[in-house]
């Protein structure tokens, strides 16, 4: 009964949002949008699960796809892991009754069992079951399998939730799991060893010996037993109801206030940054672009003095900085009158969010000094173009940034969401990634690609000794549109 009395509550707090009730006309469109697009998936997926054994010789039908079926799942919690939300309740309101805290626990880690990501899984692997693994390997064999890779799919679904949940209470455990998976998808990238062959060996393995697929259900209990003991220590009104972050302690960043004012707003912006969805998103997807460089450095196909290294350098140590300063105004939309009116010293204020982006580029180029691994030369592009970054683009960055007028809604996700976003962001793309690789390639052309390097490097250079020009000259154009910037982010969009 209790099952059913949440469900009812869940459905009537769906169908009795303002969302819903002032949009339902878009609301009809998006479903019958995401229907076609599933129509679609289910179709290419019976296409291709129908004609796989033509694309791979007999023997290696099956064990292709087990090798594929091994990226997959990392894919899948990539993205499970930035697009996916957590399944919650309004616990507090259930708090006060006479309810059961297992029973609640129970619900909402069944509730995260339904999502998209599982029904695309069963899409996936539902066809390839009964049309290839059930012609090789007999239709006992081909339900086994279909039920193991849901189970593991499952298992990587409550993993996911556990991390997630990890974020706000234990940093540290969450870094080295990822940092793990990191190395696993790189040690593979990089041929030392091969996950993919592994697991499709183990797939074999337990086709060949049906007691091994006793594993998958065994991590699925494992995984379901970790996040329910997680959730049943904490579910308590003082855990729920805290305004504390774990993420942030008032004392973490202190010293940063030692830096006078520069310092307390560069504290400010690292607390906004740690404590609001939509900036939390960005810098959990900053490794996966420090880790850019894997996709083209190890490839014969770009050769070390191609203009599009450039393009990569530049992306690497800067992302996470032209992400910041591109929106560094319109992040504190919801606040800016109060900025206006507090009598700040904008220069200073300018300053603080230059030594910030300049200190994030820092971070980026020591964190992937081991791209040093790929050669000398790949690791003079990641330096030139970090001085290009620290001294051309972060001023140039926060200039344009004056000209937003959209505030961001700092409590959205970041996955696919382009609120806030206006054509100057796309348009200030242009110099960031076009201006150094045009500066490089006609040296690389006459034969001196190095030179090339050495022209982003003195450019860098040159714009570093005016740092204290371009502060006055962007102070000077905030102060001509700060009247415009304040009307425009009051706008709510």
């Amino acid at each position: 009964m209790l099952i059913s009395s949440f469900l009812s509550h869940q459905y009537k707090k769906a169908r009795r949002s303002s969302i819903w009730q002032k949009n339902k006309a878009l609301n009809v469109l998006i479903f019958i949008v995401a229907l076609i697009i599933l129509v679609e998936v289910i179709g290419f997926s019976l296409i291709l699960a129908h004609g796989w054994h033509e694309l791979f010789p007999e023997a290696e039908t099956l064990s292709s796809f087990y090798k594929i079926s091994a990226y997959y799942f990392l894919g899948s919690f990539a993205l499970r892991f930035f697009m996916q939300q957590l399944p919650t309740m309004e616990i507090i309101h259930y708090q006060l009754l006479p309810i059961k805290k297992s029973t609640l626990i129970h619900f909402i880690l069944i509730k995260g069992k339904i999502n998209f990501f599982v029904l695309l899984s069963l899409i996936v692997f539902a066809p390839f079951t009964f049309m290839q693994v059930a012609y090789y390997e007999g239709n006992n064999a081909a339900w086994l399998w279909l039920i193991g890779m849901m189970l593991i799919d499952l298992t990587v679904n409550n993993f996911v939730f556990y991390l997630k949940r990890q974020l706000v209470n234990n940093l540290k455990t969450v870094t080295t799991i990822l940092v793990l998976l990191g190395l696993t998808v790189t040690g593979d990238v990089l041929k030392w060893y091969s996950f993919s062959d592994l697991f499709a060996q183990l797939i074999v393995a337990a086709l060949r010996h049906p007691l091994l697929w006793l594993v998958p259900p065994g991590m699925l209990a494992a995984s379901y037993l970790i996040n329910y003991r997680f959730l049943y220590k904490r579910l308590y009104l003082e855990e729920i109801s805290t305004k504390k972050s774990a993420l942030l302690h008032e004392n973490r960043f202190g010293y940063l206030q030692r830096f006078g004012l520069i310092g307390e707003i560069m504290l400010l912006d690292i607390k906004l940054y740690m404590r609001n969805k939509r900036t939390k998103s960005m810098l959990y997807l900053t490794p996966i672009f420090w880790a850019y460089g894997l996709l083209f450095y190890p490839s014969d196909q770009y050769t070390s003095d191609s203009g599009f290294m450039i393009f990569v350098g530049i992306f690497i140590s800067g992302y996470l900085t032209i992400t910041y300063l591109q929106s560094a105004f319109a992040y504190e939309g919801s606040y800016y009158d109060f900025l206006l009116s507090s009598g700040i010293d904008f220069e200073q204020y300018i300053k603080a969010k230059l030594t910030l982006g300049s200190f994030a580029i820092g971070v980026s180029y020591f964190i992937t000094l081991p791209y040093l691994y790929f050669g000398w030369q790949i690791l003079l592009i990641n330096t030139a173009t970090a001085i290009f970054n620290l001294g051309f683009v972060t001023p140039m960055m926060l200039y344009f940034a004056t000209y937003n007028k959209k505030a961001i809604q700092l409590s959205r996700g970041n996955a696919f969401n382009f609120q806030g976003m206006s054509t100057v962001h796309w348009l200030t793309m242009l110099p960031v990634f076009v201006l150094p690789t045009l500066i490089y390639l006609p040296f690389k052309w006459f034969g001196h690609p190095d030179y090339g390097l050495l022209a982003l490097v003195a450019i860098g250079l040159i714009t570093m000794a005016f740092r204290s020009f371009l502060i006055k000259f962007i102070r000077q154009n905030l102060l001509e549109k700060k009247y415009i910037m304040a009307t425009g982010f009051r706008e709510k969009n």
